[in-house]
């Protein structure tokens, strides 16, 4: 009976010791993020133009996961295997996606996807490549001036909270200052070590309360975002 008593103690705190440690370690980190991919009409098929657009906006969103693990550097001069072994496959890391808008403009079929990633996919397709180099920090000495456009502006406080961030709690950010503000949509310029690809990532990583904030286009020195309401 003793021996009894002793066997169902250890199982038990054997279970509330370890359980949570394993549950942990196996819990799948997905990234949402919010891409538009765009792709030409020809012949009118627009079926077709649809699709490849599709694809289009599933490589963005892999692009931004990426950049939080390699440099810029990195990811070009390993440009060939990466699109070969990544790019090429971005959909084995989508878990899930949402059309939000599509259609026709200036000859482009656009669509606009919000799309649910494998974090750790992409990570371990990124190490067995050899290219890892874990998170990826903007070299100190490098500063540059990245334009920021955030539209979906509802409330002035969220604005707020949004440009708080991007000021404070942002690494490598030194400055902030606002362009234009108006119909719900802001436009300022940030001065960073670092680039803008690097700065998109680092903000697709951030918590607002309240709202969620998606990266819809990223260029060598803007960023566009879109905040959503919760």
């Amino acid at each position: 009976m003793k021996n009894s008593f002793y066997y169902i103690l250890f199982a038990t705190l054997f279970f509330f010791v370890f359980y949570p440690l394993c549950a942990f370690s196996s819990r799948e980190i997905v990234k949402v993020v919010e891409t538009e991919g765009t792709y030409v009409v020809s012949g009118g098929d627009r079926a077709l133009a649809r699709d490849h657009a599709i694809d289009d906006s599933m490589r963005k969103a892999v692009q931004l996961v990426v950049c939080m693990f390699i440099s810029e550097d990195v990811a070009v001069e390993n440009s060939d295997v990466i699109d070969d072994n990544i790019y090429s496959k971005s959909e084995d890391y989508i878990q899930d996606y949402r059309i939000l808008k599509e259609g026709m403009e200036d000859g482009l079929y656009r669509v606009r996807v919000r799309v649910s990633l494998s974090v750790g996919d992409i990570k371990n397709a990124l190490e067995m490549l050899g290219v890892l180099t874990d998170e990826w920090q903007p070299e100190e000495h490098i500063t540059m001036v990245v334009v920021v456009m955030v539209s979906g502006i509802e409330k002035y406080g969220d604005f707020r909270v949004f440009r708080e961030t991007l000021e404070t709690g942002i690494k490598g950010v030194d400055a902030v200052r606002l362009r234009r503000m108006g119909s719900g949509v802001a436009v300022m310029d940030v001065d960073i070590q670092g680039n803008a690809t690097g700065l998109a990532s680092k903000l697709t990583w951030k918590d607002f309360k309240g709202f969620s904030l998606y990266v819809t286009d990223v260029t060598p020195d803007i960023i566009e975002l879109n905040i959503v309401k919760e």
